[in-house]
């Protein structure tokens, strides 16, 4: 068979097609017009592992994928209609069954058989096209994954070109500015770009396209579709043209507004934190694991005379006199080790070293943070001097009090001492004359014993009368320190009564008591009501000593009051407050010939050692009425 191909010069030859087919390293198959095998090439025959006349007609068709045979008949039809060659790509199936991506070309031909009659022939060429198909399939799917990943990603991400028009952008980013994607195309990027912002964000860009930088990234402020405003960090690249693409801007968008915030409110919390150090009355100081001095506030230089630049670096034992280094550096130390502290560090006393060489007392309070691995200990340092000063102060005070009501009421005890006489006199007057009788008894040789028996018991009881009065006697003005028990208001009331008994008869005063029964009992030190109550009862009485017009009497009252108080009051029907009503309580006023004043001063600021009040008022219609209130025992010494 010889044949003239299209578009080769004639030749007075005639041209074996097949022996010519033979010779291509392609897969070949030469073909009649309607599509059906006239022979293969031995490669197409070797591929398919298909001998030649398994391929005569149209049993070629089996070589091509189901899936791509109907499309390429039908491509194959059209240009075969036109006489025009065509290019199509299928899969082929190789002799062990996998299917090859191939590209199938046809080219026509002219083919004369032994007498020289023409015929036309169809030459179908594949090639191998399995790898390239791959790597399209491979560039494809980086490109779907490209596509997928960049519509759902979290980070936001835009692309603008030249002009700064947006011209891609993802969902994360339209709904971070609230734009559509529609809305976004007709903007630039500046557009969104808050005002302050603008100018530097230019300069930047303009820098990547004049290629003085190949990314930028910048901090700065978008404002949304509704006008607020948002914080983003953007990463910017200059992505070269390739391929006939032009050159474009890669930006990927972080919102950090929330982190601009917290930034902010940190920055407002520093500064609020400066400004109390900075202002604080207390040295406060800071030092790091070494023990070494690294902030130190205004105030140091008050308390301690140092500058707070002199102490930067400086070990904070410098701050303190030589007995007390050694102690904190050994306490430190152990604390760094095993966390356990020598002292409290909370509002422990110590003693403070200032820069000319004078101790003093001083307050320290230390609390302790983690910063980035680092230990910081912050130290509030407070000059008690003063403080001191004013303890000793009332120590002494107090002290100064606690002798002048002694000496009150040694002198109250001097003003009873006929009734305190009398009181003691009675019992020992009995024991005298029983002890007589006994010894009469003795005499005359009467031995009954029951006679004998009742006179030495009355002298016991005599005897033990008269024991109690001195005990109460000594106790009342024994110098003793201050001891709160709970107390019944009542006894404390009658044991005054009976101090006071010979006075209230001498004076022909007429007492009367009103006491409550079951009252709550109250926290306080029984000499000092004594003493109080006594002192109330004894001005009563010499209230009264004038009055000789209407009867003189005198009213003891105890009761809860209104405000859960017990509450005493003293009522005489004496002369009364009158205009010196203000001045009874002011001390060393009085309106006694021999009074030192200090009587009603010292009983209120007893009542008011006790949590108490101590007040006087006009009695009806004569007379005055002194009383105080005490709050009651129920939880026991505050």
């Amino acid at each position: 068979m010889t044949a003239e191909a299209q578009g080769v010069g004639r030749s007075s030859e005639p041209i074996d097609l097949q022996a010519v087919i033979e010779t291509i390293p392609a897969l070949v198959v030469c073909a009649l017009a309607d599509g059906s095998a006239e022979f293969a090439n031995r490669a197409w025959q070797e591929y398919t592992g298909c001998s030649s006349p398994e391929l005569i007609g149209f049993s070629w068709h089996a070589a091509i994928h189901p899936d791509d045979l109907p499309k390429l008949i039908q491509e194959w039809t059209v240009p075969a209609a036109g006489g025009k060659p065509f290019e199509s790509e299928a899969r082929v199936r190789r002799a062990d069954g996998e299917y090859h991506w191939f590209a199938i070309r046809k080219a026509l031909a002219v083919s004369r058989d032994q007498i020289g009659k023409p015929s036309l022939r169809a030459l179908i060429a594949c090639e191998d096209i399995q790898e390239r198909k791959q790597a399209q399939d491979r560039l494809q799917q980086s490109e779907q994954r490209w596509q997928t990943a960049f519509a759902n990603s979290a980070i936001s991400i835009m692309m603008r070109d030249r002009t700064d028009r947006i011209f891609a952008s993802n969902k994360a980013f339209r709904n971070m500015l609230g734009y559509t994607e529609s809305e976004l195309y007709h903007l630039c990027q500046i557009d969104i770009t808050y005002e302050e912002d603008r100018e530097l964000n230019l300069e930047l860009i303009g820098e990547l396209w004049e290629g003085k930088r190949q990314h930028f990234q910048i901090e700065k402020r978008y404002r949304r579709k509704d006008g607020t405003l948002v914080w983003v960090r953007n990463n910017v690249a200059l992505v070269p043209g390739t391929g006939g693409v032009t050159p474009f801007l890669f930006t990927i968008v972080e919102d950090i507004t929330q982190r601009k915030q917290e930034e902010s409110e940190r920055r407002y919390t520093e500064e609020k934190h400066r400004v109390i150090v900075e202002a604080a009355s207390d040295a406060v100081i800071c030092v790091d694991e070494c023990s070494v001095i690294l902030l130190a506030n205004p105030a140091t230089a008050r308390i301690f005379g140092y500058e707070p630049a002199e102490l930067i670096g400086k070990p904070l034992t410098v701050l303190m006199p030589e007995f007390l280094r050694k102690l904190h550096e050994h306490g430190f130390r152990r604390y760094l080790a095993t966390g356990q502290r020598h002292i409290n560090w909370q509002g422990t006393e110590l003693t403070g070293l200032r820069k000319n060489g004078d101790e003093f007392p001083v307050e320290v309070s230390f609390g302790e943070v983690t910063a980035e691995g680092h230990r910081l200990f912050t130290g509030f340092i407070r000059d008690i001097s003063e403080r001191k000063q004013a303890e000793e102060l009332r120590a002494s005070l107090h002290a100064t009090q606690a002798e002048l009501a002694r000496v009150s009421r040694l002198t109250t005890m001097g003003e009873l001492a006929a009734s305190i006489a009398h009181e003691v006199n009675q019992p020992l007057t009995a024991v005298t004359n029983n002890a007589n009788a006994c010894l009469r008894l003795l005499a005359n040789r009467n031995l009954e014993p029951e006679v004998l028996r009742r006179a030495l018991e009355e002298i016991v009881a005599d005897g033990t009368r008269a024991s109690a009065v001195i005990a109460r006697i000594r106790a009342f003005i024994k110098k003793t320190p201050s001891e709160k028990i709970e107390l019944d208001m009542n006894e404390v009331i009658q044991e005054v009564l009976a101090l006071t008994g010979r006075e209230i008869h001498e004076n022909r005063v007429l007492l009367e008591c009103q006491l409550t029964k079951a009252l709550p009992s109250v926290w306080a030190d029984r000499v000092q009501l004594q003493q109080v109550l006594l002192n109330l009862i004894i001005n009563g009485i010499e209230a009264m000593t004038t009055v000789t017009s209407r009867p003189r009497s005198l009213l003891v009252r105890s009761k809860l009051d209104g405000s859960g108080e017990v509450l005493v009051a003293v009522h005489d029907s004496g002369t009364g407050l009158g205009l010196e009503r203000d001045r009874v309580f002011a001390p060393f006023f009085t309106t006694k010939a021999n009074g030192m004043g200090m009587g009603l001063p010292i009983s209120r600021s007893l009542v008011e050692g006790h949590g108490g009040r101590l007040w006087a008022t006009p009695n009806s219609p004569h007379g005055a009425v002194f009383s105080f209130a005490l709050p009651v025992a129920a939880r026991g010494p505050s």
